[in-house]
């Protein structure tokens, strides 16, 4: 039975971006999708484990990694930058099974949303801790493929005003993105 590592994006201490208007943060709004995504695996026959980041940055690569799993998927949520709007995948520059699972959650969610399709980007850790560290030294230190999924811009009301209206959907696009990665 295939295992799949659900890591919800930040924490309670740390909760990540927020919408100002909504009081919403990332860690709040991806903790109940990391459990719907869960819920939903168990029916598809996988194993799936969700990891609370209860330890440091550097050291929740190791926490992954203690899981066994096949692969990995970090849920979170964009903040502003030039464009606020739209989805993407992070995955390691460098890994094609990365690239290829980032390349499946990407395909489902731009379908289930429907936002700018931002792409699949590679990251590195160069800027480890730093502004530009996206999450590079997670996806590169994982002994399995693993992405970070960013479906939308919590700090933009309209999309997040989207992601709750459809967060069924979504749950079901991230479910869709892994079952067709591990299925070929």
């Amino acid at each position: 039975m295939k295992r799949i590592a659900l890591i919800i994006g930040h924490s309670s201490k740390s909760p990540g971006a927020t919408n100002d208007k909504y009081g919403v943060s990332e860690y709040e709004f991806n903790k109940p999708l990391a459990h719907s995504v869960a819920e939903k695996l168990k029916l598809e026959g996988f194993d799936p484990v969700i990891i609370y980041r209860d330890c440091s940055y550097s050291d929740l690569p190791i926490k992954v990694n203690l899981t066994n799993a096949d692969i990995a998927i970090s849920l979170h949520c964009n903040a502003f930058d030039e464009d606020p709007h739209g989805s993407e995948a992070l995955y390691y520059n460098g890994s094609s099974k990365g690239e290829l699972l980032a390349h499946c959650m990407q395909r489902e969610v731009v379908k289930c949303l429907d936002l700018k399709d931002r792409g699949v980007k590679a990251c590195v850790a160069a800027h480890e801790g730093k502004a530009g560290d996206r999450g590079g030294l997670l996806l590169q230190k994982t002994s399995m493929p693993c992405v970070i999924v960013e479906p939308f811009f919590i700090d933009s009301d309209a999309s997040l005003e989207l992601a709750n209206h459809k967060f069924e959907e979504l749950s079901e696009a991230y479910t869709k993105g892994i079952v067709n990665y591990l299925r070929g």
